[in-house]
């Protein structure tokens, strides 16, 4: 207690009321370097972020697509024992095409989209938007590919085909001259009921049984412009080239061809003129040669018929000064 109050006694006498053993030591904080370094790690945390969410997509559709290929193989395995099961098995193969597409591995889309269509083309009528939808996804899929634009333009038309029978429908259930019914199942040997139809017997979730008045209006309005666009979309393939579009890297090496094969080919006609005009000069010389040549050998007699004239008068000369008895 003496002790506690000496203590209490010596801080008071000091001036300081509380004390820390150590303050005199502790070292100074630099407050700029430690926001600095916050910062730091702040931004370096945000980058990582960044370059896991480009990661993150390619690791999603591998795993979509692991989910999906595991509940195609359970839906193939039982894709007898019902309709309803063979149409779930349809629409993971639409869904397998979606990742194939999204991850460009177009050939891969093109057979799970055809599988997928297929099995709903059996199960399902022409005015089910569910054929629709896979037309238009499969003619999406072959106009990427090169060499299938004309079964692009196919799959179009008949999702264009596929919406005009929608259409048709909706306005005969709307204006009350009939309403489509669900197909009746056939009674199978045991009599229960569960035979198979006949033809396409499943109308999907999107039948129009199943649809209000409202729901049926709102659709005709909706399925009105997609038989617009979809006719513009079949207009668009029909007038574009077979083969798609070169990219720019392709398109600067085919003009660096064409204008190298043109000045080739400028070169060659040029040369192939120097050439002419150089047998026409070397004739043109030869000509003044054979000129030459001639002129040079009548100088050459002239010079020579002089000499023997000269020759001659020299000698009659000598000879009349000879007989000249005067000389």
């Amino acid at each position: 207690m003496l002790t506690t109050l000496c203590t209490t006694d010596d801080a008071a006498n000091s001036g300081a009321f509380l004390s820390f053993s150590g303050d005199g030591e502790d070292e100074a904080v630099d407050l700029f370097a430690e926001a600095q370094k916050s910062v730091d790690e702040t931004e370096a945390a945000a980058q990582q972020e960044e370059e896991d969410d480009e990661v993150e997509p390619e690791d999603d559709f591998n795993a979509a697509w692991e989910v999906l290929d595991l509940a195609r193989a359970i839906y193939e395995k039982q894709q007898d024992e019902s309709e309803e099961v063979k149409l779930k098995l349809a629409e993971v193969f639409i869904t397998l095409g979606d990742v194939s597409l999204e991850t460009e591995k177009f050939d891969q889309a093109i057979t799970d989209y055809s599988a997928g269509l297929k099995l709903k083309t059996d199960l399902l009528p022409l005015s089910s938007r569910q054929i629709a939808e896979a037309h238009y996804k499969l003619s999406i899929v072959l106009d990427l590919t090169a060499g299938r634009l004309g079964d692009s333009i196919t799959h179009a038309e008949r999702a264009l085909d596929s919406v005009e029978a929608r259409l048709a429908e909706l306005r005969a259930a709307l204006s009350g001259q009939g309403l489509v019914k669900p197909p009746e199942q056939k009674e199978d040997a045991k009599g229960k009921g569960k035979g198979k139809a006949t033809g396409p017997a499943l109308l999907g979730d999107d039948a129009i049984v199943h649809m209000t008045k409202a729901q049926m209006e709102a659709e005709e309005k909706e399925l009105q412009g997609l038989r617009e666009d979809l006719a513009l979309k079949v207009e668009e393939l029909k007038t574009s080239p077979n083969e798609p579009a070169d990219s720019a890297p392709a398109l600067v090496a085919k003009a660096l061809d064409q204008e190298l094969n043109a000045g080739s080919t400028a070169g060659t006609v040029k040369q192939s003129e120097v050439h002419d005009l150089t047998g026409l000069v070397k004739k043109k010389k030869k000509n003044v040669d054979a000129n030459g040549d001639a002129t040079a050998t009548a100088s050459a007699a002239t010079t020579k018929r002089k000499a023997e004239d000269n020759a001659e008068e020299a000698q009659t000369e000598k000879k009349a000064k000879l007989e000249d008895p005067t000389s």
